[in-house]
């Protein structure tokens, strides 16, 4: 799954995730991820980190106590938040992997090519 504010990021990953072969789903924001991940199961959630309403920490912390097995992987466009923001990412699930924005598909199926294999 693929969480993020900005819908041409969203389709920008997806489409270079499904023309790898993955199964992509995507939402806007941290809630309706929520309530996906409520009604499916994801091996790996991609999740923005500053977002309107719940933010990547927060939607991390929710999808793990929905789902311990899912992967949560941090994408993020803005790297001086990172530093504030990672240890409470990786406190709530989150793996140690940050993707930064923008980036290019091979970027993202390589991360998640190595975090499943």
């Amino acid at each position: 799954m693929i969480v993020d504010d900005e819908e041409i990021v969203i389709k920008g990953i997806q489409k270079g995730l499904e023309y790898s072969g993955f199964y992509v789903k995507a939402v806007i924001g941290g809630k309706d991820a929520i309530e996906l991940a409520k009604k499916e199961f994801f091996d790996v959630v991609l999740v923005d980190l500053i977002m309107p309403g719940l933010n990547g920490v927060e939607t991390c912390r929710r999808i793990k106590e929905i789902s311990a097995k899912t992967i949560v992987l941090l994408l993020s466009g803005y790297p001086q938040e990172i530093e504030k923001l990672l240890l409470a990412f990786i406190d709530a699930g989150g793996k140690d992997v940050f993707l930064r924005k923008p980036l290019l598909a091979d970027e993202v199926r390589d991360a998640i090519n190595k975090i499943i294999k």
